[in-house]
């Protein structure tokens, strides 16, 4: 059986320092992306040759030899003193602390890729703070550490509800500080999974038999947004460029099915996800960046660790990447490549309760 196959690189410690050299004096703003990712771009040139092979993976598991559905770089530098960040630190724009240097490798590496965003209702700055709290354990969200965050392609009902993709091309995520006992980030690239099918999974899974809701932190953004649901389509489709999956299989993410056999087959591709993954831990130094088309990522539950002001322990940091930011033209651009939903070519016939 074939496995979620992962590419791994390394920094030398030389390398290591040479990163943090060229990264260390620029500031992560509280605003005004923009010039922030534009002076992230201009040291690239001096880092070619530390990042070669992954320039040469730009389009990460879509071109010839490279089909790894996602990349491991470890020993990168990091931030020199990271206090506990502030409780709901996910919910805030920007947290301070001595240094960027977390914030700028996730650019840098995220500029290899494509252009950097992020979602309003993700986290309002351009780099999103994944901080656990103890009122939202429960939640399912990247914010809920009780929760179990299963397979899923990010924001998936993205692709289906403005005319344009606005589904990430990939999300990064590098470690700020790690939790005594971390979860899993897990990997199953789909295309391993789907080699265990059978012709007819294979082919229901491919018809438009699924509806995807919005992911649960954006249905309460405004009014109607908990009703809106996708038109039918497939959890996974061919393309001419390769795979597309569509599959978000947490909570009540599928709003429902169009038959039985749609269900079952939908069930038979999250066990075959089981069978291929990969699991990982995002500690400081180390990011991960997923191929968001073809590979679907999970968190397992973890109890989470605070110190008696409620700061929690663990720090996660994220950054989407897109092909193109004109995707997002008909967005509320809240700040510099932040973009909050507005949905305005939905039709009122996809405004439904599933």
């Amino acid at each position: 059986m074939k496995k979620t196959q992962i590419h791994v690189k390394r920094l030398t410690d030389g390398e290591r320092t040479q990163v943090h050299d060229a990264l260390s004096d620029i500031i992560y703003p509280a605003s005004r992306y923009r010039s922030y990712v534009d002076r992230i771009k201009a040291t690239r040139h001096g880092l070619r040759q530390v990042f070669a092979d992954l320039i040469d993976r730009e389009d990460l598991s879509r071109s010839y030899p490279h089909y790894s559905g996602a990349l491991k770089i470890e020993n990168l530098p990091v931030d020199d003193f990271v206090p506990p960040p502030p409780v709901h630190g996910g919910s805030l724009k920007h947290i301070d602390k001595r240094g960027s240097i977390s914030e700028n490798v996730l650019t840098l590496i995220a500029t290899f890729f494509g252009e950097p965003y992020s979602m309003f209702c993700e986290g309002r700055g351009l780099v999103n703070n994944l901080v656990p709290t103890q009122t939202t354990s429960t939640e399912l969200t990247g914010l809920g550490a009780a929760s179990d965050l299963r397979f899923h392609i990010e924001n998936s009902a993205l692709r289906f509800l403005t005319g344009h993709d606005c589904a990430p091309k990939a999300l990064l995520l590098t470690g700020v500080s790690q939790d005594v006992a971390p979860p899993k980030t897990r990997l199953s690239d789909a295309r391993a999974a789907l080699a265990l099918l059978g012709p007819d999974d294979r082919r229901t899974l491919s018809a438009a038999a699924y509806r995807i809701r919005l992911p649960y932190r954006w249905r309460g953004f405004r009014d109607g947004y908990e009703a809106i649901v996708t038109p039918r389509v497939p959890l996974v489709r061919a393309t001419p460029d390769g795979l597309l999956v569509n599959a978000a299989l947490y909570g009540d993410m599928i709003a429902d099915y169009a038959y039985p056999a749609a269900e079952a087959a939908a069930r038979n591709f999250e066990a075959a996800l089981e069978e291929v993954s990969l699991d990982e831990v995002v500690e400081p130094g180390t990011l991960l960046c997923i191929d968001n088309r073809v590979t679907l990522h999970a968190r397992t539950p973890f109890k989470a660790s605070f110190d008696a002001e409620g700061r929690a322990r663990r720090w996660v940091q994220r950054l989407f990447v897109t092909d193109s930011l004109a995707n997002f033209q008909q967005w509320d651009e809240t700040d510099d490549c932040v973009f909050a939903p507005t949905f305005q070519t939905v039709r009122d016939d996809l405004r439904q309760v599933g």
